[in-house]
């Protein structure tokens, strides 16, 4: 048995492909004996448990071959040989020929797996050594077809060599070159423009301190940009202890041990003293000896002259106003490249700025923790804190302040003295993390970057902080009389972020500017004013998109519901009430579309909580008894609507007996609820308001297909689509399409009901309906059921149940699992038919859906016959 590192990674004759198992055996391989905890750490770095992946590892190598790794006391090692060891020896004993033929590849090529600092480090070694041992073969096996007469042969040899040296780099050149020259190669004249220079590539590059975390994607994008996409100039911008040095630096280290530029990566950290000489600075950093007798820029710009160098430049803020000679210098050098840490985006036309948020509060690797938990939890090490329980209570504080590096260090600083719990309470908003033991202060450094804004950013600033979810350019200028050019300043500060046409703040910042307009109390309120205004009024001239759930209005609730649930919130905290009222209805309207019952019933009761004019209160009163109506919590929707006086007005006597109507369907009176219904379309004619009326016809229709007069339901149901469509009320089409069709399937007419249903399904994906889409997906479940298409049934229904428990739809919830249920008896899987029933049951049970419940009874009756149990199916 023999492992295979060259070209691929397997174990000849196992089929095995899992790569990590795999190069951990590799490593065993080529190193030797290691302690487990040593290798656990090493290839889990980040892993909640690592010894315990080391151990699901292990079992899986010694499952594919017995044997393939043993232990000696807390040492690990295996026996197997690798072809890397083969080749060894072939380099060793001069085996040349034998050596090219073993290499089939670069080491573990086309490995594909998120490592450690420590590990891809070694994996690059590896390939590094792998190439400069078989570079050394051609080259040996080049001369030997020189002194042969063969010279195609040696060519061969020469530019495979050279092939190998652009990848990694060899330690003799100069034989290369030899080799290239006398064989006759074309690729000489490559080689000598690429690689002129023969000393090793330096790579003067702070080691870290600390291992790195996450930033993968934003430093595949680095590389991307200044590697293979031309761009010569990178900036990482970012707000303090965002993380901008240590992503630099693992970027530099990344491009050492690739070799990207020749002339070497050199890094430059600029202090406090702007007035330094920067290309003096520059110039020593790259070891160049300066010429007096010509100006700082165009002597450090000769002296680099053909260079193919990378200058990281640590903190280039402090030197804003030479980002133009910085320019210059990267257009006069032509292998220059720059990569720039800064606070501030310098606005230079050859820079091309990537702003850094803060870590990941996602898992990168399933199984594992986060880069912002794995920086916690390494950070807590430090001071010897064991967190047991509260890896959930540390994934909430990642995820308060957004990964932010700095804020993450400074909390998990206190870990061995609080409980995490604790520390969430302690250092969630409005408290900033502090430092301890002298450690950096984040308020402070915020507090400078506010303190070195130009007089309009800092008057605008505070305000920013009233905003919740974000901005536009609108509402800046609405509410705090911000222009865009001020806007743009905190943008370029990374003060604020800035992204497809909408503004917002960091929670670090928020909270600063929460606290800097909390000094202007007067300013504060005021601001807090025209914030509720300015939203309400945005709402109201949205009114009729509402109401026709048309994507403009639904955009603006996407795009600025937390501002909008903040301004509603603080209007009807300070009475607003008739503000709000006309708002009422188009909001439910809006809730109801989306399934978002809980929600929207939580913003009509903020305003009940306050209002206590009986005729103020009917129409939250009422928008709220509908949604608990849709959460089946009728008894609560009753006391919500005793205090509400008919008689008033048309449009709210139509939604009195709306709601009405309904609680008399839910309890199967739909002789009740038709004759309710029919009151509120004709109160809803009265008022004028064609979507009301549309509702009207719609629950009239279904109350009287209930009671079996299935062709007056027809009736109904094409009179409000008509209306509908001539009032462009796409969003209640597809509520009716899909009431429709589930009348057309009970009619027996199953291909018309599947094309309304479908036609109704691409309507509400277009638009967004969450809370209708379900309802499509059972009644086309419905159809494939009654045709005999189990398995369609069977996607249709889950699908439909997915939806119905997001949108909290608990009747729909209980009806799909009845009849997976009874899709899956019919493909005679009995133990999740079962399983389907029992939860449809409880589900109907608990909202008092009497027939629901009765059909799954009768469903699980003939489950049992089924199963030949004829005395379960009797009880």
């Amino acid at each position: 048995m023999r492992l295979r590192l060259l070209g691929s990674l397997e174990l000849e004759g196992v089929r095995f492909t899992r790569p990590k198992p795999l190069l951990l055996l590799a490593y065993l391989a080529l190193e030797g004996s290691r302690e487990r905890r040593f290798l656990a750490e090493l290839f889990w770095p980040e892993a909640k448990r690592p010894l315990g992946s080391l151990s699901v590892a292990l079992t899986q190598l010694n499952k594919a071959h017995p044997g393939a790794v043993r232990a000696h006391g807390r040492r690990l090692y295996t026996p197997l040989a690798t072809d890397v060891d083969e080749l060894i020896d072939a380099v060793a004993r001069g085996a040349w020929e034998r050596a090219v033929r073993l290499y089939g590849g670069a080491f573990a090529e086309g490995l594909d797996l998120r490592m450690g600092h420590e590990l891809e480090e070694w994996v690059y070694q590896m390939r590094e050594r792998v190439a400069v041992w078989v570079a050394r073969a051609h080259l040996e096996l080049g001369h030997q077809a020189l002194h042969r007469g063969a010279f195609d042969r040696a060519r061969e040899h020469a530019e495979a060599a050279y092939g190998l040296e652009r990848a990694w780099g060899l330690s003799d050149p100069a034989t290369t070159v030899e080799l290239l020259r006398k064989s006759g190669s074309p690729l000489l004249d490559d080689f000598v423009r690429d690689h002129g220079r023969t000393e090793p590539v330096p790579c003067r590059v702070p080691r870290p301190v600390a291992r790195h975390l996450g930033r993968r994607e934003e430093l595949e994008t680095i590389e991307r940009l200044l590697v293979r996409e031309g761009q010569r100039w990178v900036t990482l911008v970012g707000l303090a202890g965002v993380g901008k040095t240590r992503t630099a630096i693992e970027a530099a280290q990344r491009f050492c041990r690739r070799r990207y530029f020749a002339d070497g990566v050199v890094w430059l950290g600029l202090d406090a003293d702007a007035g330094a000489d920067l290309p003096a600075r520059i110039a020593e950093a790259l070891q160049l000896a300066s010429d007096p007798r010509r100006p700082g820029w165009d002597d450090l710009a000769a002296r680099i002259d053909q260079r193919s160098v990378c200058i990281v430049l640590d903190g280039i803020e402090r030197f804003h106003p030479q980002a133009g000679e910085l320019a210059r210098l990267v257009v006069r050098c032509p292998n220059l490249h720059l990569l720039a840490t800064s606070r501030v985006r310098l606005g230079a036309a050859e820079e091309r700025c990537l702003y850094l948020d803060g870590l990941s509060i996602d898992p990168e690797v399933p199984g594992e923790p986060s880069p912002a938990v794995a920086l916690f939890l390494e950070r807590a090490r430090r001071v010897q804190a064991a967190l047991g329980e509260g890896v959930a209570a540390v994934e909430e504080l990642c995820r308060v302040w957004q990964g932010h590096p700095l804020a993450i260090e400074l909390a998990a600083s206190w870990a061995d003295l609080f409980p995490a719990e604790e520390l969430v309470r302690r250092f969630s908003p409005p408290h900033l993390p502090r430092p301890r033991n002298g450690e950096g202060d984040l308020e402070a450094l915020l507090e400078e970057a506010y303190e070195q804004l130009p007089p309009a950013a800092r008057r605008v600033f505070p305000g920013l902080g009233v905003f919740e979810g974000g901005f536009d350019v609108e509402a800046a200028a609405a509410v705090l009389g911000a222009d865009a050019d001020t806007l743009a300043v905190l943008s370029d500060r990374a003060l604020v972020w800035a992204r497809n046409g909408r503004l917002g703040l960091h929670p670090l910042l928020r909270q600063l500017a929460l606290r800097r307009l909390a000094r202007r109390p007067g300013e504060e309120a005021e601001v807090r004013s025209a914030h509720a205004r300015h939203y309400l009024e945005r709402v109201s001239r949205h009114v009729q998109e509402l109401n026709r759930g048309d994507e403009p209005a639904l955009a603006l609730m996407r795009g600025d519901h937390a501002n909008l649930r903040a301004a509603w919130e603080r209007a009807a905290a300070w009475g607003w009430h008739d503000r709000l009222a006309p708002l009422a209805e188009p909001l439910l309207r809006f809730f109801d579309r989306q399934g978002r019952f809980e929600e929207g019933r939580r913003w009509f009761e903020a305003v009940l909580a306050r209002a206590e004019d009986g005729a103020l209160r009917a129409p939250f009163a009422l928008a709220a008894a509908w949604l608990w109506i849709r959460l089946g919590e009728l008894e609560t929707a009753e006391r919500l609507m005793e205090g509400v006086a008919a008689g008033r007005d048309p449009a709210l006597d139509a939604r009195i007996e709306q709601n009405r109507g309904m609680l008399a369907y839910r309890r199967g009176d739909f002789t009740s609820a038709a004759e309710h219904w029919r009151r509120a379309a004709a109160y809803a004619l009265e008022s004028a308001d064609p979507w009301a009326r549309t509702a009207a016809l719609q629950n009239l229709a279904i109350a009287v297909f209930s009671t079996g007069d299935h062709e007056a339901a027809r009736r109904f149901f094409l009179e409000a689509l008509a209306t509908q469509e001539a009032h462009g009320h796409e969003a209640d089409m597809a509520k009716t399409y899909n009431n429709l069709g589930n009348l057309l399937r009970v009619m027996g007419r199953s291909d018309e009901a599947e094309r309304m249903l479908n036609q109704g399904l691409r309507l509400a994906r277009r638009l967004g309906l969450g809370q209708i889409e379900p309802f499509l997906l059972y009644n086309l479940g419905q159809l494939a059921l009654a045709s005999g298409r189990y398995e369609a049934a069977l996607g249709r229904f889950a699908a439909a149940l997915e939806g119905g428990r997001r949108s909290r739809e608990r009747v729909l919830e209980a009806s799909c699992h009845l009849n997976l249920g009874l899709a899956s008896a019919q493909l005679r899987r009995w133990v999740e038919a079962e399983r389907h029933l029992r939860q449809g049951l409880a589900a109907a049970w608990r909202v008092g859906e009497a027939a629901e419940v009765a059909r799954g009874l009768v469903v699980w009756a003939r489950l049992e016959l089924a199963q030949e149990n004829p005395r379960r199916a009797c009880r």
